[in-house]
């Protein structure tokens, strides 16, 4: 059995919150699509949260977003906020030879609940495959969200170090097809930065257009 089987086998039983540090944010493009994202990698999978924005000067602006976990990971998440509650929630698995995509959001410390708020589009380069999965999604009400009674939180575009959280679990989804399916617990979580202004692009239209044809 090898080092992360071991790794993941003993989280699952302890139910620890074990994870290696993130990696910096860096520059990522596509060798495929030749889409560019800001991209750190986290966890001891490892799993990478990518991100490209227009090149705006203020929110709400749409995102892509892509998460390439791999497979002994049954669910990744990012929540856009920085930490677990009161904030948009992205939450993503794989299903059969492609990926889910799931809206979520969560009032307390318990699994996410569907959040209608933050619309995700599936793109093209949404696979799985022997060892991974990825998804690639265009999210439309990622950038702010209202909270507390009518609080609005946005992300600031310009930005070069946003704290994002993360999580994920060795655990099975309910059902890989379902996009609202109830979520095990995670094993492992942490926060991250990103820079966000170097994930600003002139060509985010010919980018989410190259990724729906």
């Amino acid at each position: 059995m090898g080092l992360l089987r071991i790794v993941v086998a003993v989280m699952a039983l302890t139910r620890a919150t074990l994870s290696a540090p993130a990696k910096p944010s860096v520059k990522y493009c596509d060798s495929e699509s030749n889409v560019c994202y800001a991209s750190s990698t986290v966890g001891i999978g490892p799993i990478s949260y990518r991100l490209a924005i227009p090149n705006v000067t203020a929110s709400p602006f749409d995102i892509l977003l892509q998460i390439v976990a791999p497979k002994t990971a049954q669910w990744a998440g990012v929540a856009f906020g920085g930490h677990m509650i009161n904030n948009t929630i992205a939450m993503a698995w794989a299903n059969g030879n492609t990926s889910v995509i799931s809206s979520r959001w969560a009032s307390v410390h318990e699994i996410p609940e569907p959040y209608e708020a933050a619309e995700y589009t599936v793109l093209k380069g949404s696979v799985t495959n022997e060892t991974h999965w990825t998804v690639t999604a265009l999210c439309k009400g990622c950038s702010s969200w209202v909270h507390d009674g009518g609080s609005r939180t946005v992300m600031d575009p310009n930005s070069p170090s946003i704290n994002l959280a993360w999580a994920a679990s060795p655990y099975p989804v309910g059902d890989p097809a379902d996009n609202y399916t109830m979520l095990s617990i995670h094993s492992e979580h942490g926060t991250f930065s990103l820079d966000l202004a170097s994930a600003k692009t002139d060509n985010f239209d010919s980018y989410v257009k190259t990724l729906s044809e």
